[in-house]
């Protein structure tokens, strides 16, 4: 059993990126149907640094999650977290724990407590393909894309890290899973590693990603015809206008954007003068628009 760590000034991680710094928000405004009510944290009470007397989550998680941890299927924690025996190893820093002995998210409060239908306590590491092509047909930039089963929103297709899994591995394996194409990955350039702003978040469980992001030509792209599969209701390649970044799944939007400008400060020598005029664009209509990510 971890300690808990009352002293939360102590090794304190200074974030310099725009996405890390936002106070999150789908964590403490969205959840999946099967969620309890999120107990009201706003904006001044999300740090653990600052005094909250009243403040009373509910208490979640998912019976599939507890049915599987009793069948042993895969690697689930078990619900007694004295029992917990892997190092909680974060992309954000070292890892606090409340009185309890439990995980506290590093971004703060939520509105409920426990491990909602997260496989582990602590971090649940995924990893996030952004794969991209320019239309054959009409040239517009496209990302290859599946729509969730869940909650039918589209998303990048990617997925929890295994045990003893390298990302690359992780990233070729979902993406073949869910998009039903092979792909290596190896190459991918990283755009963004740390937490992830998501609706299933919980005070004591979270989810972490690696983005990373390949641009295919249009010879390849051309041969790829995306599939659903056994993860994904549908898959296919999809426009990238504000509208339909705006509308993917939990940050995945901010991923993109992230991803669009990283790209476009590579001054990648593919891209032609239109190619780069589109991409330009792009960024400055997501910058401006009234709906920000």
């Amino acid at each position: 059993m971890r300690r808990p760590n009352p002293d939360f000034s102590e090794n304190e991680k200074i974030l310099q990126d725009p996405l890390e710094q936002k106070l999150h928000t789908k964590a403490r405004a969205e959840r999946p149907k099967e969620y309890p009510e999120r107990f009201p944290v706003p904006d001044d009470k999300v740090s653990w640094e600052t005094d909250y007397p009243e403040y009373q989550p509910p208490y979640y998680v998912d019976p599939k999650i507890l049915d599987k941890t009793k069948a042993k299927q895969g690697r689930w924690d078990p619900e007694d977290i004295n029992r917990v025996s892997h190092p909680y190893t974060s992309y954000e820093g070292q890892v606090r724990f409340d009185s309890n002995g439990r995980p506290l998210n590093p971004r703060g409060r939520t509105g409920i407590a426990g491990r909602g239908n997260r496989w582990l306590w602590g971090p649940n590491h995924a990893a996030d393909p952004i794969i991209t092509r320019f239309d054959p047909h009409t040239g517009v930039l496209e990302m290859l894309a599946i729509e969730r089963t869940d909650s039918g929103e589209w998303a990048i297709p990617g997925g929890h890290v295994e045990p003893g899994e390298g990302v690359s591995e992780t990233l070729k394996r979902e993406f073949k899973e869910e998009a039903g194409i092979e792909l290596d990955m190896e190459d991918a350039i990283e755009i963004y590693k740390g937490y992830v702003d998501d609706p299933r978040n919980t005070d004591n469980a979270w989810m972490e990603t690696d983005v990373r992001h390949k641009h295919l030509p249009t010879e390849l792209a051309s041969a790829m015809e995306p599939t659903a599969g056994s993860d994904a209701a549908s898959a296919q390649w999809l426009e990238l206008t504000p509208d339909t970044i705006h509308r993917l799944f939990a940050s995945h939007g901010e991923f993109v954007l992230k991803t669009l400008k990283h790209w476009l400060q590579r001054d990648d020598p593919n891209f032609d003068p239109d190619k780069r005029t589109q991409l330009e664009h792009l960024i400055e209509s997501l910058r401006t628009s009234k709906t920000k990510i």
